[in-house]
């Protein structure tokens, strides 16, 4: 389903770059990089801990979409990308979707990372890093608590989606 918003309205004055394009279908929560003017997976976890990570939070803009689900930017379309690192302090909702690791190990406290082409599979979601490899990363997200983000919506799998995050945004 891949449902991600910020929390409140602060980040109405944040930079966004709207015409970032998609070198693949892009999910709404999905993290990148910014090459050339194109989405691009991080390469490896050196690559995302430098902190330029950008996430997509486009608007649903498709009027034949009639499912949550089915909205993706394909290939060549523009993304809507917001550079995490501007949003430091700020807190986050994110469907538990976006996350590799089981919703039931996700807890209060748990610190997110972007998952990477050297991890092979859904390289642009998020997984749950061990305190120890932390200081590596200058922008990570915090899980503040679970949420039911994402539960209540209906999609076409048939309301597989546990539930959601509200995360803060971590400077290093």
């Amino acid at each position: 389903m891949s449902l991600f918003k910020f929390h409140d309205s602060n980040f109405i004055n944040g930079f966004n770059k709207p015409n970032i394009l998609a070198t693949v279908d892009t999910y709404n929560g999905y993290q990148f990089e910014v090459v050339d003017g194109e989405a691009v997976a991080f390469a490896d976890a050196t690559a995302a801990q430098k902190g330029d990570i950008y996430v997509m939070n486009n608007i649903i803009d498709k009027p034949e979409i009639l499912n949550t689900e089915d909205y993706k930017v394909t290939v060549g379309e523009s993304i809507r990308g917001f550079r995490l690192k501007d949003f430091v302090g700020q807190e986050v909702d994110m469907s538990a979707d976006l996350v590799t690791d089981a919703y039931s190990g996700v807890i209060s406290g748990k610190k997110l990372v972007p998952h990477t082409t050297a991890d092979t599979t859904d390289v642009m979601k998020w997984k749950v890093v061990a305190d120890l490899d932390l200081p590596h990363y200058e922008v990570y997200l915090e899980v503040v608590k679970k949420t039911t983000f994402g539960s209540f919506t209906v999609d076409k799998n048939g309301g597989d989606v546990k539930g959601g995050y509200t995360l803060t945004v971590v400077e290093a």
